[in-house]
């Protein structure tokens, strides 16, 4: 216990003097210094989570997206108490909580699938952590919330390692510290919190772990005890970045909603996601035709996105693929990847590929770049693949019928058509557009009918970074 509480001293002050270079650093160029305990306060940088959550009435039920996102750790067992806290606070929300966490994927391999998991998905909060992995691999996880700002009005919350004895823990968690003041996240120090609990107990870290560095189920606790004090309401800590994330735009407000001659609708918006929100009296069946700039959703490539490809063979968790791309623009279809003839190890195998709608695309091996003919599908070779992996993680060989499937998925809507509310009193939406350029654009609806469209609203979200 003694060289653990010298390794926590020793942590501290290079932690204290990097904190200190940052504050000097700002000074001399005019900015102001970074404030650590601003990010760290109970609810600072989620206010618009926040509020979604707290304003929730059984008449009016607010749609809130969670994402939690990370590798191992971000699995087990402590999540679930969360989100149960989350539900039971906050009954009258209509709460949508995902976990998409991937053991083992560090952040180099996770910024991978975080273009099939985490982007599309759109949270309005996103609960993020993982490991570096060593090396300059610090500059992925970055990388990773740089584009969650460019890319989505997410408000995120992370947090800094829990204390297992690695030295490499400590330097990470000071950088996460550093990307959160960097990318106003909400911030969790969960470093700082487990050492003092440590000490405080006369604990060494394995106490509190189950194997290398996972958590045992009061590990799980503790942990979940840190997050969840997070979760509070304090209007005074909204900031102009959260109350931007989302603007609404009443159906009503003539100024930014134009009705022109032919009797259609236009909206000019800044953003890169666009959705509108129904009105009590709204039915089903398609009720205009849309545009954005002109052009039909459907027709803009930046809006179609690949689900995440199914799993390794033998594993429940990773998917047979971190990353599939392409070189032609995709169309909306369902995709089946077969091995035709494999090593029982599968360090070696054939496959061919077929779309739904484009049909038989060609064949390839895992041993080299593979293009599919219509351009729609590109694999990159050997560790892009996680067969061999899991075959060789869980020593099984190869199954003769071994298959990948994934979906193509346009996000947003050449007609504008309500779903029916899953409930009384939450809000009906549907998403014309998401994942534009962000900048400034124009939605276009065409009545399908010559009269007002049940609609109350729309919804602008515009990411806080371009």
């Amino acid at each position: 216990m003694i060289a653990h509480v010298a390794r926590k001293r020793l942590v501290a002050l290079l932690a204290a003097s990097t904190a200190l270079a940052g504050v000097v650093a700002g000074k001399a160029a005019g900015a102001a210094p970074p404030d650590l305990a601003a990010i760290t306060r109970p609810g600072a940088n989620i206010q618009r989570t926040m509020t979604l959550l707290e304003e929730s009435t059984p008449q009016a039920r607010s749609t809130v997206r969670v994402l939690f996102y990370g590798q191992s750790i971000t699995r087990q067992n402590w999540w679930p108490i969360v989100e149960e806290h989350l539900r039971k606070e906050y009954p009258h929300a209509n709460l949508i909580v995902e976990n998409r966490a991937i053991g083992g994927f560090q952040s180099p391999t996770l910024i991978q699938t975080a273009e099939f998991d985490l982007y599309p998905f759109y949270p309005d909060l996103l609960i993020f952590h993982v490991y570096g992995g060593g090396g300059d691999a610090m500059d992925k996880w970055e990388e990773i919330i740089r584009r969650t700002r460019t890319r989505t009005a997410a408000e995120i919350l992370i947090w800094t390692h829990h204390d297992v004895g690695r030295e490499r823990d400590y330097a990470e968690s000071e950088r996460i510290r550093q990307i959160a003041l960097k990318y106003d996240c909400g911030l969790v120090d969960v470093l700082e919190q487990w050492q003092q609990m440590l000490a405080r107990r006369n604990l060494e870290p394995k106490a509190l772990l189950s194997s290398g560095p996972h958590l045992n189920q009061e590990g799980c606790e503790l942990l979940a005890g840190m997050i969840i004090p997070f979760f509070k309401y304090d209007p005074q800590l909204m900031t102009d970045q959260s109350r931007k994330l989302a603007t609404d735009v009443p159906f009503t407000d003539r100024t930014r909603v134009r009705r022109l001659p032919d009797g259609s609708i236009e909206v000019a918006f800044q953003g890169n996601r666009i959705d509108a929100i129904a009105s009590p009296e709204a039915g089903a069946g398609p009720l205009a035709d849309v545009l954005i700039d002109g052009r039909k959703p459907s027709t803009i490539p930046k809006l179609y996105v690949l689900t995440r490809p199914s799993n390794a063979p033998f594993d429940a968790v990773r998917p047979a693929l971190k990353r599939i791309g392409h070189e032609a623009p995709l169309v909306e279809e369902d995709w089946l990847l077969e091995v035709l003839e494999s090593t029982s190890d599968g360090t070696r195998f054939r496959f061919r590929v077929s779309g739904s709608v484009t049909g038989e695309d060609g064949e390839g091996t895992n041993t080299e770049r593979f293009v599919s003919r219509s351009g729609r599908v590109v694999i990159e070779p050997q560790r892009n693949w996680m067969v061999a992996w899991a075959l060789g993680y869980r020593k099984r060989e190869m199954p003769d019928d071994f298959r990948v499937t994934w979906s193509v998925v346009c996000q947003g809507a050449d007609s504008l058509q309500f779903p029916p509310a899953e409930h009384d009193g939450t809000e009906t939406a549907v998403t014309l557009a998401q994942g534009l350029t962000s900048g400034t654009h124009t939605l276009k609806l065409v009545p399908r009918k010559p009269a007002d469209l049940p609609i109350s609203g729309f919804r602008v979200y515009r990411p806080p970074l371009e």
